[in-house]
């Protein structure tokens, strides 16, 4: 009974290593292969390749300069989104997610497959995200943003005084200020995660973040008090 109960527990700690890093996506700061982005062994990557699940050199027509960036992927329905919303927000937000957020919620709201890039755009897939790697709250019906930091919001320090000025405030190790992290002064995802995992961008070990949040990865709350001036 020992032996059979020792086995089981055994077993079990394998399956946690072989299932942790589809859950936790860690990167290593290494760049994009061997990142959590890097779909190349996958089995729906039917072109193998790392880059194309998401960009393409020549879009065939898909990106109509709405979205940039030669997207490549299918993009989620932005009409069933609730917002985060505060008494307190100052910064004006869209009504729902727009530019970069809106490229990532393609995989990370878990309603559209990964396997739907290039040629399968339009034709729905069959494999989606693990629920550890949505974001919370989502996907449903609404799907609600409200439990997550507010995404596709102005950062307006004019307004918000208890935020550092952008142009001024060093993001993390890369050297260059906050600003650099907005698109067109908004706070996407893309302000916060580093999603190839770039060597000057990303902390190892870290969900792809531009600063570490502990001690072990950076100070403490580093990320928060980067924008936050608390």
């Amino acid at each position: 009974m020992n032996g059979r109960r020792i086995l089981t527990v055994a077993s079990i700690a394998v399956l946690a290593l072989v299932l942790a890093p589809a859950v936790l996506a860690d990167g290593n700061a290494n760049g994009i292969t061997g990142s959590p982005h890097d779909f190349s062994n996958e089995g729906w990557n039917f072109r193998g390749e790392i880059c194309r699940t998401c960009h393409v050199p020549h879009d065939h027509g898909r990106d109509t300069g709405l979205v940039g960036l030669l997207w490549n992927h299918a993009l989620p329905d932005t009409t069933g989104y609730v917002m985060y919303s505060s008494s307190s927000l100052d910064g004006a937000a869209d009504a729902e997610p727009t530019g970069i957020s809106k490229m990532c919620l393609g995989c990370h709201d878990g309603t559209v497959a990964l396997d739907e890039f290039d040629s399968n755009v339009g034709t729905p897939g069959t494999t989606f995200i693990g629920a550890g790697d949505q974001v919370p709250n989502l996907p449903g019906s609404p799907q609600d943003l409200r439990a997550t930091h507010p995404i596709s919001i102005v950062y307006d320090n004019a307004a918000d005084l208890e935020l550092n000025d952008p142009a001024t405030t060093q993001m993390g190790a890369s050297g260059k200020p906050i600003s650099a992290f907005l698109e067109n002064g908004k706070v996407q995802c893309h302000s916060c995660h580093d999603v190839h995992d770039s060597p000057t961008e990303a902390v190892a070990g870290t969900h792809l973040l531009r600063v570490g949040q502990t001690n072990s990865t950076g100070s403490p709350s580093g990320l928060c008090l980067t924008c936050h001036n608390k």
